[in-house]
């Protein structure tokens, strides 16, 4: 069983020439478990020897790097509808029902992108779900300025009718273009991660296909695609962080 997530394990080497490093086991795992981490900045692959590891235990093993290859085997972890697979208080679908794009920028900065869904320079994919989340704020505070007021309803005959004034017609316009440009903003940025995923995991689809998914199923989408880049079974789910996981523990030097 492998595991695939953006945010990994770093190492330390412990004795030179044979390039043996020490990790520190990110959760308790069986043996033979598979998990990627980070030495010298390339990633390698680190197998639980037979005995099994706890977590935060150190095993050293060799370090080596890992060819640029096509990830997955051409198929999806789950479908759009396994959202409930870790529970229905999951971190990650809590988030994708309250906030889907937040959820989205931090699979983004998973999968190193920038916030407006390309393949973000060096480290600039760390700025990522800031900058995600400014998009959110800007749009919910221009959407109160210019929005429409709440209903003032008043019993009349019996009945309740709205008697709140009707907003100017430049305000009608600028509040649905605001709606407007940030539905596109996700869809179109959705779209481009969903492709991108595809693409690292080998899985087979079509841009018409992203980007119905996008449009008619949000929610299950974003949930789909952060089951997708993240082992939960090894890393924790967390609402707030850059990529919507728990920190990993460090490794130390013997």
């Amino acid at each position: 069983m492998s595991s695939k997530y953006g945010a990994v394990p770093s190492a330390s080497a412990v004795v030179t020439g044979d390039i043996i490093v020490e990790v520190e086991a990110p959760a308790t795992l069986s043996a033979g478990y598979k998990f990627d981490a980070i030495y010298d900045g390339q990633t390698f692959s680190v197998t639980v020897p037979p005995e099994g590891v706890t977590k935060g235990q150190r095993i050293a093993v060799p370090f080596r790097p890992l060819m640029p290859t096509a990830e997955g085997t051409g198929e999806w972890k789950d479908g759009l509808c396994g959202c409930c697979k870790f529970g229905c208080c999951h971190a990650h679908l809590c988030c994708a029902w309250c906030c889907p794009v937040a959820l989205m920028g931090q699979v983004l900065t998973r999968m190193k992108m920038s916030w407006l869904g390309n393949a973000a320079k060096e480290t600039a994919y760390h700025t990522t779900f800031r900058k995600t989340l400014y998009v959110i704020i800007i749009y919910f505070i221009l959407g109160l300025i210019f929005g429409p007021p709440a209903p003032d309803w008043v019993l009349v005959d019996g009945e309740y009718v709205d008697v709140s004034p009707p907003i100017p017609l430049w305000q009608f316009i600028v509040n649905q273009s605001l709606n407007l440009a940030f539905g596109l903003y996700v869809l179109i940025v959705l779209t481009k991660l969903r492709a991108a995923v595809r693409e690292r995991y080998s899985i087979h689809g079509s841009c018409c296909g992203d980007c119905c998914c996008s449009l008619w199923c949000t929610c299950l989408t974003v949930a789909q695609l952060a089951r997708q880049t993240a082992d939960y079974d090894v890393q924790g789910a967390k609402c707030c962080t850059g990529t919507g996981l728990e920190p990993l523990p460090p490794v130390l030097t013997v």
